[in-house]
């Protein structure tokens, strides 16, 4: 009897403290490649400075877009992606997740961001952005992200 409830009072405690382990691994910064999407008669590249996480749950960079051959077009701003640690949890046990965000231009415009990351591994994987410019433009960009920081020990991607 003692043993059945001592084995009980472990479980209990493993699965309260999981959660705080989990979350004191998550990373706080994100790299992701550079992306190009083409447009009517030309193309338009993004890159962002390396994401690193806030208090809020939110990813934040600045980002450089370029638009060939319409040079006037090109700006560059800060970009603000929110993903909250369950979401960020998932990603790292290989389960796909969307997200959302904003991201607003030298001259104060913002553009809404949403977007899907599939993890290839728990430490990098696929995104599909889709940046709205206008309520008519919509610019979709696949690329990659990495997390430099180790992916957290206690969480792994189903399947291996």
């Amino acid at each position: 009897m003692r043993r059945r409830l001592r084995s009980a009072l472990s479980a209990l405690a493993l699965l309260l403290l999981a959660p705080l382990q989990a979350a004191a691994t998550l990373p706080t910064r994100a790299e992701v490649d550079p992306a190009w999407t083409s447009i009517y008669v030309g193309a338009v590249t993004l890159r962002t400075s390396p994401f690193t996480r806030g208090p809020e749950s939110a990813f934040n960079a600045t980002y450089t877009a370029r638009v060939i051959p319409y040079f006037p077009a090109n700006e560059a701003g800060v970009i603000s992606i929110t993903v909250p640690d369950a979401d960020l949890t998932r990603l790292f046990a290989g389960e796909a997740v969307e997200f959302t965000g904003a991201a607003r231009n030298g001259q104060g415009e913002e553009r809404f961001v949403s977007g899907r990351a599939i993890p290839i591994d728990p430490r990098h994987g696929r995104l599909k952005v889709r940046v709205r410019v206008s309520p008519r433009i919509e610019l979709i960009f696949n690329t990659t992200y990495r997390f430099p920081e180790a992916a957290p020990a206690a969480v792994t991607p189903t399947g291996t």
